[in-house]
């Protein structure tokens, strides 16, 4: 006889409207496979800046194969939540995504990303997608997220380092620093969302977020295929 099956709040029937700092109200719920349109219209929505920040590199469009990495996740090793904006005449609106990835040799850390539509920003979406991820995180036994960061220059470098003393530190030996970062525990009782404002992850996405530091996501590159 099989144990109990593991249940979890952020599964794929989690819905939640949530309200942004002006006041307009955004639903949260899982990425699904039939999102790939919705991703593929926010992604042209990203300014270049922001595209540069969250792909390290120009990138005009997303592949199929991207695409299909991005949207058909399992929930728990690859675990990822749209933001989106309902409309009653015409289509749905993405508006931004936070997403994490197991590493297959360390299944207590994974690497984490938070995105936000360049008119979203600053409102409060942000933080608040982070609160969730951080909890789906903790309901999967993640322990730790890890980002591959380019510390170009001096300035980077200091603002990374100054995050907390308990972020790992590691040098990939190709100019980039490798951060690793613990993942705070839920406060089930939070007197107020966005709770983990403060925290070393909060931080970290929100210095990449204002395009302050540089990462290499492999949260977005899907893996190569065997043979």
């Amino acid at each position: 006889m099989g144990g109990k099956e593991k249940r979890y709040r952020y599964d794929a029937s989690y819905e939640e409207t949530i309200h942004l700092s002006d006041g307009q109200r955004v639903q949260l719920r899982p990425m699904r496979s039939s999102d790939k349109q919705m991703l593929l219209d926010g992604f042209e929505q990203l300014s270049p800046d922001s595209r540069y920040a969250r792909f390290m590199a120009p990138k005009s469009q997303l592949t199929e194969r991207e695409l299909r990495y991005l949207t058909e996740v399992d929930g728990i090793d690859h675990f990822a939540m749209g933001a989106i904006v309902r409309h009653l005449v015409s289509r749905d609106k993405g508006v931004g995504s936070a997403r994490f990835v197991r590493l297959s040799d360390e299944p207590d850390t994974a690497e984490a990303a938070v995105t936000i539509l360049d008119d979203f920003q600053g409102k409060g979406l942000g933080s608040m997608m982070l609160q969730r991820l951080i909890e789906a995180a903790w309901e999967r036994d993640v322990r730790w997220f890890v980002t591959e960061l380019l510390a170009e220059n001096t300035a980077s470098r200091r603002m990374i380092e100054s995050l907390s003393p308990e972020v790992k530190f590691r040098h990939s030996g190709d100019g980039a620093v490798v951060a690793t970062l613990p993942v705070p525990e839920p406060d089930r009782t939070p007197t107020a969302p966005g709770f983990f404002v403060g925290t070393p992850v909060h931080k970290l996405l929100s210095y990449v977020a204002r395009a302050k530091v540089s990462v290499r996501p492999r949260v977005t590159q899907p893996p190569e295929p065997p043979g």
